[in-house]
Formats: C-alpha cells, structure tokens, sequence
C-alpha cells in the first residue's frame, strides 16, 4: 500500500461523514451528515445523544457548548438603515474520548492515510515519534493499522484545534495545516531557544582501549595494564570535550601526545624493574617489539660513532625516536654530529654516513697489537682531533712516548728482539 495525498483526502472524508476539500485558490468546504444549525442544536441540547452536558470541558479545554466566534456578518445599509454586523458563533463538540471513538469506527486505509496525514504535520509529534509513509506501509503488510498513544494525542490536538477555531472538523483543520507547513510550526513547534547542554562527540572508550592495546602489543610486546588503559580512554574523552567546549576539534596529534606519554610511563617503569635485579636475565624485555628495535638502532649508532652512553640514556633517546620515523633520524643525526665535534678531522665523512668505527678500525688494529686490548672510542680521539687525521704509523711511533706503553708486552718483546738484534750483529750471544 502506498497512499497518495488524494487518498490521504479521501481517507479524511471517510473518517468524518461526507468532507471534500479543494486546493489552490479554493475555498476549504464542509458538508456534514447534519446541517450546522442542527449540530449546533445538538450541542446545546442536554437531551442531546453523545453530548456532555455544556460546561464540562471539551477536548480543546473550552467547555462543551461553548460559543467560540468564527466571525462576524457583513455590515450593511438595508434601504437606508445601516445593519450591524452580528458575531457568527460555532459550538465545541469534540468530548476527551473521541479521539479513541473515532478511530474505532475507521478501516484500515482509513487509519493508514489519517496516520500518514498527521505524521507530516510539523512539530505535531515530538521528535523521532511522527509515522512515516513507510513505517505505516510495514504495520499494513499484517493488515492491523494501530495507534499509538502519540497517535490518539495528535489527533485530539487537531479536534482542539478545530473546536478552537470554530465551524472546523478535525479533517478541516488536519488539511489546513498539512497545506501550511508554516503556520503548524508556528502552532506545535518552539519558540524559545533550546537550553540543552551542547552534545560533544567523543570516541568509544572501547575502541581507544583496543587501539591501545594494538599498539603496546608493537610497542613492547605486552597489553598495557587494564588501568592505564582505562585512565588513557579517559583522558582523551575529557581532551576532546574540552576541546569541543572550546569550539575546535581534537587532533589526531593531541591524542598521540598523550598516548606517547602513557608510553613512556610504561618503558620507565619497565626499565626501573629490569634493572632493579642484579642479574641481567629480565633485561632482554627491554628490547622487545618496536621500542626494542630502536633501542638497539640507537645503541648501535653510539658504539658505531665511538660516542659513550649508557642504558638509560639509550632508552630515553628511543622514547623520543619511536614518535616517528623523522624523530628517529633527528635522534640518529645527533649522534652523528657529536660523533664529528669529537673527530674533527672526519667530519666531512662522517657527516655523509661513514661510522667512526670504520675509520678507526687501522687504528684499533695498531692499539690492540700495542696494548692487548679492544681500545675504547676514548683510546683513540687524538688521532682526529686535529684538522687532518695522524697517519697510522705515526700514531704508533708516538705511543713510545706513552709510558704506559712500558707496561705491556709488545714493549717487553719489542726491547727483547731489539736487544738480541743487536748482540747478533756483534756476535755476541745472549
């Protein structure tokens, strides 16, 4: 079933006797089963059937019987006196319960086009309450149209509104306010702002919980506890009111700032459990997930650059290199700028990508033959403190000058192998 407005019409005339209304720039007429003299008659008779006694009140809140003024006669001169016009009265008639007497004695097309009717009166119901065309056509698939409370309370309005109006049916005043959308929003709608408080969308707490939770999993490894989490969804629902309040919206890098803050609540914590212990077993949960990974890539480019650091230090660093890969690169360009301010003499290279170990490594080679040992970066900042490199050779003919050079033993073999080459080629045996 699909009613069309002439239905909607048809539908009005049949719940109401015999109405037929006209558009344009016709006038609204109204034929009745009884004369208006008679209903009026009716009304004001007690012995009248189906009438409340006058003075008890009508639907409309005005008493039944009541006179309400429709108008008034045309003053004219009749030969040459000058006649009055008088007021022209209508009775109220609608009673409380005619809203529910009348929709009982309506079929169901009846009920459907009148529900249809009322539905796209503006502001007759209140929001998300007015039948639409197509939850009436679903209700009618099980052949039973109902009304709901909203319903019956509608159309009493529309019969207080006729009663109000005077020489109206409720069909009457149905029609007139579906062809005035206006003039029903100025009846039924506000008229004064609203006072509600602003609604600010926030995200589902749920959901910034489960993002978090993906998150730390790449992170660290591990779901984050179940209370920084909830204090995490908390907090960006309070940002983002607040931001609403304000009139802007809550970006996307505001949430990540406070993320990367319960990140980093969580590393420290991580880092001052692992290394409360004496043994180093837990340690390796430091380099867990991604955080793990640019702990290592951090530390690596120290040890790789000959600049001493520590744990800690390494740790902080990461904190701040996983916000983004350009954070992570600025992290690493550091390094190599203080890797340059202590070679000098390699700065260019370094600057271009070439690690400090690499350059060392000929010089490494010469201190561990001379000293025994894997030198440190600290072993070795003379060789490019300068404007230009020593050559390795020269480097290691200045160790002679060291006296702690006296104490290994490439110095004892060295003087021994001296010594026996010199009694060989006097021929003296040693």
């Amino acid at each position: 079933m699909s009613p069309t407005a002439a239905e909607i019409a048809a539908a009005q005339a049949r719940a109401g006797g015999n109405v037929s209304v006209t558009t344009g720039k016709q006038k609204t007429t109204t034929k009745t089963a009884a004369s208006q003299a008679q209903i009026e008659a009716d009304a004001s008779s007690k012995d009248a059937p189906g009438v409340i006694t006058t003075g008890t009140l009508g639907i409309s809140g005005l008493p039944l019987g009541f006179d309400v003024m429709t108008g008034r006669t045309q003053t004219k001169y009749v030969g040459s006196q000058l006649s009055t016009g008088v007021p022209v009265t209508s009775k109220v008639r609608y009673k409380v319960t005619d809203p529910y007497t009348e929709i009982a004695n309506l079929n169901n097309t009846e009920r459907a086009n009148l529900l249809i009717a009322l539905g796209i009166i503006p502001g007759l119901y209140s929001n998300g309450q007015a039948p639409t065309r197509d939850w009436v056509n679903n209700m009618a698939k099980s052949n039973v149209i109902t009304f709901r409370p909203a319903d019956y309370t509608a159309l009493g309005k529309m019969m207080g509104e006729a009663d109000k109006a005077g020489g109206e049916t409720y069909q009457d005043t149905i029609f007139r306010f579906v062809q005035n959308p206006t003039l029903a929003a100025q009846t039924f709608g506000k008229i004064t702002p609203s006072s509600k408080v602003k609604v600010i969308p926030v995200s589902n707490p749920d959901s910034l919980i489960s993002d978090m939770t993906s998150k730390y999993l790449d992170l660290f490894n591990i779901e984050p506890d179940k209370k920084i989490a909830t204090a995490y969804a908390a907090e960006i629902n309070k940002a983002q009111r607040t931001a609403g309040a304000k009139g802007y919206a809550f970006s996307a890098q505001e949430q990540e700032g406070i993320f990367l803050k319960y990140v980093e609540q969580t590393a420290n914590q991580r880092y001052k459990a692992a290394k409360a212990t004496p043994d180093t077993k837990d340690d390796i949960a430091l380099e867990q997930g991604s955080l793990g990974s640019v702990v290592r890539q951090i530390r690596a480019a120290h040890a790789d650059n000959g600049i001493p650091t520590s744990d800690r230090m390494i740790y902080t660093e990461a904190l701040k290199g996983i916000r983004s890969q350009q954070a992570l690169q600025n992290t690493l360009e550091t390094i190599q700028i203080q890797a340059a301010t202590q070679f000098p003499a390699w700065k260019d290279d370094i600057l271009k990508g070439v690690t400090v170990s690499k350059l060392l490594a000929p010089y490494s080679q010469s201190y561990e033959k001379i000293y025994g040992k894997v030198p440190v970066p600290t072993d070795l900042y003379d060789v490019a403190a300068g404007s230009t490199a020593i050559p390795v050779l020269a480097w290691e003919n200045a160790q002679w000058k060291n006296p702690k050079i006296k104490e290994t033993q490439f110095y004892k073999d060295t003087v021994n192998n001296d010594l026996r080459a010199m009694a060989n080629a006097f021929g003296v045996n040693v």
